[in-house]
């Protein structure tokens, strides 16, 4: 059986230790001169993007492989359709390909620590799937070149330029900084059920299917966001 281990591993050069011996994600804001996840996301900018079909194979291939080392080995092959926002969208084994939707970000309330009120959508594919809790879930966005932008979870799908704080959002300003900009067309989407996560969490999702479409060699602009 192939070692899954490997692609839950965090990188390294993702983080830096603070003055106080911290150990702190990379931003992109490039302050104190760090450009580490800049220069990375110019640097898959050059590569050619890898097809949107082989991409959606490969995250679904590695999610089979997952399944099969939870003990499922009969592997989830389906073709159908569910319908949100009055529009039809297409299941294809483990995920979901949405076209033009637009998704509502969710709310958070500091005084309860938690996200009070979300998309009704992601209400729909959580029954559909039995995922347990609607933030359960993987998506990846692309770019108009065809470049896979980032590789995120829970359920913020956006296109957003800053996030509720304020705050620019890292892959936008990767994206724009490397001259290119969103496909708002699609975006795909792979819910995690507990066949697929077995004693993981979808954090850790986050980061092996970001890491393992970085071994197929596929270019991701914000090449360092599923570690965080």
């Amino acid at each position: 059986m192939m070692d899954l281990e490997k692609y839950f591993s965090k990188k390294e050069d993702a983080f830096y230790t603070n003055g106080k011996g911290e150990k702190k994600f990379r931003g992109v804001l490039k302050y104190y001169g760090d450009t580490l996840r800049n220069d990375k996301a110019s640097e898959q900018s050059k590569l050619p993007p890898t097809p949107i079909s082989t991409v959606f194979s490969y995250v679904n291939e590695f999610i089979e492989l997952l399944r099969t080392s939870n003990g499922y080995y009969e592997k989830n092959v389906r073709f159908n359709t569910m319908v949100l926002d009055n529009s039809i969208h297409s299941i294809i084994d483990n995920g979901i390909i949405c076209n033009q939707l637009n998704w509502k970000a969710p709310i958070y309330d500091k005084e309860k620590r938690g996200y009070v009120k979300w998309d009704y959508k992601y209400d729909v594919i959580s029954s559909v799937f039995h995922t347990g809790e609607p933030k359960n879930l993987i998506w990846l966005k692309f770019t108009q070149k065809g470049h896979v932008g980032v590789v995120a979870k829970s359920f913020d799908i956006n296109f957003d330029s800053k996030n509720d704080d304020g705050k620019p959002i890292s892959s936008d300003v990767l994206v724009k900084e490397v001259g290119e900009s969103w496909d708002k067309s699609f975006v795909m989407i792979f819910p995690m059920t507990s066949d697929i996560l077995g004693n993981r969490s979808v954090g850790d999702l986050e980061l092996g299917i970001g890491n393992y479409l970085i071994e197929k060699n596929v270019a991701i602009i914000d090449f360092y966001s599923h570690n965080n």
